[in-house]
């Protein structure tokens, strides 16, 4: 079993250049299956999820070239339509897949869903969206069947927010006939970043200026290839950031979107964590003598404190000087790391939302 061995106790203090956003990436190259024309992918992080989603479409039929962050996928000639099993069950980008497969060939074969354990993260809006464009789904334990001759365009209705959904619903959508309008969708800069990759590769999609949870699609009859630079991923600047308070250190990030990390930047002000923006970069530091206040937070969709987000601040909230609370709403299973950070001396005490008081 391989690990990492962390002598600690030592500040860290540098500069970092944030890389792509794994969470958009991912889509995007299952977004390469809409054409048969290269698309060319920079800012891409070098991580596993990434690498696994490479060899996802890659049996499917889609050339991949590789120069360090930088991909050219090709998908002129898709030659099958079913996700092996050893590799969808590794990943729930593979979902992903679904819609683009469903536009080039009609009909797809996808065996499981893997992903992180943290808790029930259904494939039912996904299925239900493809139903409001025609398709005929048919889930025989946990594979799912799903076909159709024409993909048609169609009102879809997100209840609660889901990102993979909506991404599902805009990459089924931009080459069906007709128009799509989708009410409910996520507002997450990484379905923006995907809109904007698909704009590129010609698709006609816009959010409505007075709701922007309801995106329009109409679509097109076929899409381009495009170069894109995928968004920096505001999951790693929060963890670095953390690294650089929890550690009294000085560490300045290179390539921040910081306006996608307002939330988390206004909890860093109620415990006092000193940090400054300049452009596309923050600095996050702390002395040590310095001493946190205790934070209550909330997990919330953009623009609220992202659910991936509450982990690495709650390291800050381990060295703050009083009781802080975390109220995680997205995922009732993404609190069980604490029970790690007890084993390192933690205080922590999990409690359900009657036991809180909430």
């Amino acid at each position: 079993m391989s690990y990492f061995r962390i002598q600690g106790g030592k500040p860290l203090k540098g500069k970092v250049t944030i890389l792509g956003s794994k969470n958009a990436a991912i889509k995007m190259i299952g977004a390469s299956i809409l054409t048969s024309e290269p698309l060319v992918l920079s800012n891409v992080p070098e991580i596993e999820d990434v690498t696994v989603d490479l060899e996802v479409v890659k049996s499917l039929g889609v050339s991949v070239e590789k120069n360090r962050n930088e991909l050219r996928l090709c998908a002129q000639n898709i030659e099958k339509n079913k996700i092996p099993p050893g590799l969808s069950d590794k990943t729930r980008a593979a979902i992903i897949t679904l819609g683009p497969l469903l536009a080039r060939k009609g009909k797809v074969v996808l065996s499981s869903a893997g992903g992180c354990d943290i808790g029930k993260r259904p494939i039912d809006r996904h299925l239900d969206a493809l139903k409001q464009l025609g398709v005929e789904v048919i889930c025989e334990g946990s594979v799912v069947r799903a076909r159709v001759d024409r993909l048609k365009g169609g009102n879809i209705r997100f209840e609660k927010n889901t990102v993979m959904g909506t991404e599902t619903a805009i990459l089924a959508s931009v080459l069906a006939e007709g128009e799509t309008r989708i009410y409910g969708a996520a507002l997450e800069p990484e379905v923006d970043d995907l809109i904007a990759l698909l704009r590129k590769m010609g698709a006609n999609i816009n959010r409505k200026e007075d709701d922007p949870r309801q995106v329009i699609i109409e679509g097109v009859e076929s899409l381009n290839g495009a170069k894109h630079s995928v968004l920096p991923d505001r999951n790693e600047a929060v963890t670095y950031a953390v690294a650089a308070a929890a550690t009294r250190g000085d560490v300045t990030l290179k390539n921040v979107q910081t306006e996608d990390m307002t939330a988390f930047m206004r909890k860093l002000e109620d415990a006092e964590v000193p940090y400054e923006v300049r452009g596309r970069s923050l600095r996050v530091w702390a002395e040590p003598s310095d001493s946190f206040l205790p934070v209550e937070l909330e997990t919330a969709p953009h623009p609220g404190f992202m659910t991936d987000w509450q982990q690495p601040f709650s390291v800050i909230l381990t060295q703050a000087e009083g009781e802080s609370t975390i109220h995680e709403t997205i995922f009732y299973n993404r609190l069980d790391y604490l029970f790690e950070l007890e084993k390192m001396g933690a205080e922590v005490e999990v409690l359900t939302p009657s036991e809180a008081g909430m």
